[in-house]
């Protein structure tokens, strides 16, 4: 063949070549092509009292040890670069809570045993932060109506029920008393506990039903209920350019998990990545 014939056949050669290993490339997907928020939900215990049912058995947080390890983990929280961090803490109180903010960095505040105070006020300021994001929605459960169908009808069925939660609760406490916080909650931000967490209700709590009442199925509708709240709260405060630290409930974390690692405008970010 004329080389000067060769020079097309080669090129047109080239180009396939090119185009065939680009097909083999998996497609960039529309969340990546388009700048999108990016969300991380570090589960958590109350580290204070709790008006929930059942709650972790703690040894003294404000111990050299506990608050060398508290240290550690705002160190490893740092590494994701968070431009906002979120609290469980009522929506329409964030002034409240700013003020609370704003003594702790003129140094006018002693910080509390609460989680907000210990990881995000002390995470905020150390990132430069004006301010904290509010975002919980309080809601009551049905707990008193869900006890006396139990008590009535399934008693043995709801204290079993019941003592699971405790045994669990029991179980937690072991673990954190025998690991660092930087451990503790590289394994509770897990899938294995964010399962765990969602079929307490979904296995335990919406069994509680019968023909005449769906007061199980009431409970977890309103628990998903206060979440989807959560969730309007956080969005309302969202940006396209932001990276979202939500410090909240690990139950909370579970099922807004799922929220937003379906939706395609956000970017769910794992935070147990970052808990080394």
């Amino acid at each position: 063949m004329n080389p000067k014939n060769l020079f097309p056949v080669l090129i047109f050669s080239a180009i396939l070549l090119f185009l065939s290993c680009e097909q083999t490339k998996p497609l960039e997907s529309s969340k990546e092509k388009i700048q999108s928020p990016g969300i991380a939900l570090f589960g958590t215990f109350h580290f204070a009292t709790t008006s929930d049912y059942s709650s972790m058995d703690l040894d003294d947080f404000r111990s050299a040890k506990r608050q060398k390890e508290i240290r550690l983990l705002i160190e490893a929280l740092k590494t994701y670069r968070p431009t906002k961090i979120m609290v469980e803490y009522p929506y329409r109180k964030e002034d409240k809570l700013n003020d609370d903010y704003k003594e702790y960095l003129n140094g006018t505040y002693a910080l509390s045993i609460n989680e907000i105070d210990q990881l995000g006020f002390r995470l905020a300021k150390e990132l430069g932060h004006q301010k904290l994001y509010c975002i919980d929605q309080k809601m009551s459960l049905p707990f008193g109506p869900l006890s006396k169908y139990a008590e009535q009808y399934e008693k043995q069925k709801f204290e079993t029920f019941l003592s699971s939660i405790k045994e669990n609760d029991r179980e937690d406490s072991k673990r954190l008393k025998k690991s660092t916080l930087l451990e503790y909650f590289a394994y509770k931000n897990s899938n294995e506990e964010d399962l765990k967490n969602k079929n307490q209700y979904l296995k335990g709590t919406a069994q509680f039903v019968s023909d005449s009442t769906y007061i199980g199925v009431q409970f977890v509708s309103k628990w998903w209920e206060r979440n989807f709240h959560i969730m309007a709260n956080i969005d309302m405060q969202t940006q396209k350019e932001d990276r979202l630290l939500v410090i909240i409930g690990g139950a909370h974390r579970a099922v807004l998990k799922d929220f937003y690692e379906d939706r395609e405008d956000v970017r769910y970010v794992e935070i147990s990545d970052y808990l080394h």
